[in-house]
């Protein structure tokens, strides 16, 4: 078992992005923080849920209006802890904000307007000493919605101590039109509910959105302050919600830092879904989290034995001793497989190496899933990914993780470079091409930074000499969004027990270096795993040593020869492979097959695709242009003798 700790100016600046600057004092200041801003990234969910209107129970909250308008001091029902200090009472802005205590905020036009001409107050930014300790469900400029019903504020305080909940709700309610410099911007959601809960002892909070009624207007994008503020909008004092306009609700992301170009924005097109939860959790006692894993999202049979491994992150305040850590493989294989870290300080992370999977596994879809027992928060006890046992892709993507984001911006340079993910094989083979999900590498939805510009596959050695590569490549627009496959024109070898490097390579251009490979989020970033290296190839940067860089979208295809009889195996030859048509030529010289040789085809999941016979002496043309792009499985018989390997389809 491997044990790393968030420690180094490289760690630091991960632990910033996650907004776990804490971690680096080995917990001492986590702890303390609890006593102040305790919300993080780390302890922040986004869930679905159940959406369940209070109807006409609790309190109505009276406002002199429905558009800016601050109610009277309104009761919790409890003690709710919040910035360092216990409040039992809320002022309720009919801008989907409440303030904690007794005292109303700076105004009652508390929101961000992107129309210079109006003076509202965005209460965020805002220094005014009144302006703090806020909690911000959906903050907007918000009127009367379209349902006849009307609008509704409404406070319920329900359960028994210690364990009550405040729930207030803001029901039938609409964003209001652009106006002025923001005319363009129509009227979002008609209507919209949705609620703020608090909750008694733990003093957590809880935004949960009802269903969200399309406008008619005119489409734009609204901006509304979504997250909580603590004394003010610095770093620490500040957890804000983060999503594209066109985004779901389900891909929203929570940072601790000032909205700067991003926020939390939403357009007619992209809908909550009702019950959709975003949940923020304070520290507590006994808190283990696993916080990722770290496998193949395609293992290759040749891949295996292969270790499976997991982040587990100790989010609480003590220290855990004996935490089991249990890895579980269902679907097409089983196993499972536990151990134990003996010590992990409050915040300190661990990662866990698991028992190898066997080499027995047959192709087919995992589910890869690592527990830790029952503890003080169970949001994060669990953690699932899917994982495909192909006959020869490698991938650190796991099957279920589809959503990417866009390339990246490495910054002006006169020359170009690689990035590349590290594999190793059990078993011996060639390379015979890579596969890239292109992305637009650009700072805008308009940018075309990626089209046009020249790239090529490449294989590298572990020490980042270039072994292989395909022909240059000019990106088109239709590649954007998709998988991109690279034959190398001259497949390399790999020993058995060996590593290599795979991924894309884009020469010397001049201005800004954007780069075209998709990547996601992976914190923390395994190590010894995702390498940026020179053009010409030379000495490899392990991209998670500096920061936490994300997982590269990309695939390695490694062809292994795996024959029972090595006389038919040198009998059968297959030509061209990688086929840009699908179409290949099957010679067999010499196999000694007293009648025809059976030939089978079958893709990654061990579904056959394609049947057929072969002569011996003779060549046979396998037309598999009706298959989609990928890697195959070739398998030739003679009597009961096989030899097997792959084609690769390279449309």
């Amino acid at each position: 078992m491997t044990h790393s700790y968030f420690s180094g100016a490289g760690l630091g600046q991960q632990l910033r992005r996650l907004g776990l600057t804490a971690l680096l004092a080995g917990g001492t200041a986590l702890a303390a923080q609890a006593q102040t801003f305790a919300y993080t990234p780390i302890l922040s969910y986004n869930v679905a849920g159940t959406y369940t209107d209070l109807g006409s129970n609790g309190t109505a909250i009276s406002t002199v209006n429905t558009d800016d308008a601050n109610s009277a001091a309104q009761n919790i029902g409890f003690s709710f802890t919040y910035n360092g200090t216990a409040f039992t009472q809320f002022i309720f802005n009919t801008n989907g904000i409440i303030r904690l205590g007794s005292t109303a905020p700076s105004t009652a036009a508390l929101y961000y307007d992107n129309n210079t001409a109006r003076t509202a107050t965005d209460p965020l930014p805002s220094t005014n000493a009144a302006d703090v300790n806020l909690i911000m469900p959906f903050n907007q400029d918000l009127i009367p919605g379209s349902n006849a019903a009307g609008v509704d504020y409404r406070v319920l305080t329900s359960g028994t101590a210690p364990n009550r909940v405040c729930t207030i709700q803001w029901r039938n309610v609409a964003d209001k039109p652009g106006a002025g410099s923001d005319a363009s911007n129509g009227t979002q959601f008609a209507n919209f509910s949705f609620q703020l809960k608090l909750y008694e002892t733990t003093n957590n909070v809880e935004f949960v959105y009802g269903t969200a009624t399309a406008s008619t207007s005119t489409a734009g994008f609204r901006y509304p302050n979504v997250g909580l503020k603590g004394s003010a909008n610095t770093a620490g004092q500040v957890l804000v919600a983060v999503k594209n306009p066109a985004a779901a609700w389900s891909a929203t992301t929570f940072q601790r830092t000032p909205y700067g170009s991003a926020s939390h924005a939403i357009a007619q097109g992209a809908l909550p879904d009702a019950g959709r939860t975003y949940r923020f959790v304070t520290p507590s006692v006994n808190d283990a989290a696993v916080y990722a894993i770290y496998t193949l999202g395609k293992l290759p049979t040749a891949a295996l034995p292969h270790v499976v491994q997991a982040a587990i992150v100790n989010l609480g305040t003590a220290t855990l001793t004996n935490q089991s850590v249990t890895l579980t493989v269902s679907g097409a294989n089983t196993f499972t497989n536990t151990q134990t870290i003996p010590s992990l300080q409050a915040g300190y992370y661990a990662v866990v190496s698991f028992a190898a999977l066997p080499a027995t596994m047959t192709t087919g879809i995992n589910n890869v899933t690592v527990t830790v027992p029952t503890d003080n928060n169970t949001n994060n006890n669990s953690l699932s990914v899917q994982q495909t046992i192909t006959s020869g892709t490698f991938s650190n993507v796991a099957s279920d993780q589809t959503t990417a984001t866009n390339g990246f911006v490495i910054g002006a340079a006169a020359t170009g470079g690689i990035y590349a993910t590290k594999y190793t094989t059990q078993k011996a083979g060639t390379v015979t091409s890579v596969s890239v999900y292109i992305a637009e590498a650009g700072t805008s939805t308009t940018s075309t930074t990626s089209v046009g510009k020249t790239v090529y596959g490449v294989v590298l050695s572990p020490t980042g000499s270039i072994l292989g590569q395909s022909a240059n490549y000019v990106i088109q627009a239709s590649d954007i969004n998709t998988y991109k496959t690279f034959a190398i024109s001259t497949p390399p070898a790999v020993a058995a027990g060996g590593s290599f490097l795979a991924g894309l390579a884009q020469p010397v251009y001049t201005g800004v270096r954007f780069y075209p490979m998709a990547i996601q989020s992976e914190v923390p970033t395994r190590s010894d795993t995702y390498f940026s290296a020179p053009i010409a190839g030379g000495t490899l940067t392990d991209l998670s040593i500096a920061s936490d860089f994300g997982r590269l979208l990309m695939e390695a295809n490694l062809s292994v020869a795996l024959a029972t009889s090595k006389e038919l195996q040198r009998a059968v030859t297959v030509y061209p492979n990688p086929s840009e048509s699908g179409i290949f030529n099957l010679a067999v010289q010499a196999a000694n097959a007293a009648s025809g040789l059976g030939v089978e085809v079958t893709n990654q999941l061990g579904q056959r695709v394609y049947t057929g016979t072969a002569r011996d002496n003779n060549t046979t043309k396998l037309d598999l242009s009706n298959l989609a792009p990928g890697i195959y499985h070739l398998q030739v018989r003679n009597g009961q003798e096989y030899t097997s390997s792959q084609l690769s389809i390279v449309k």
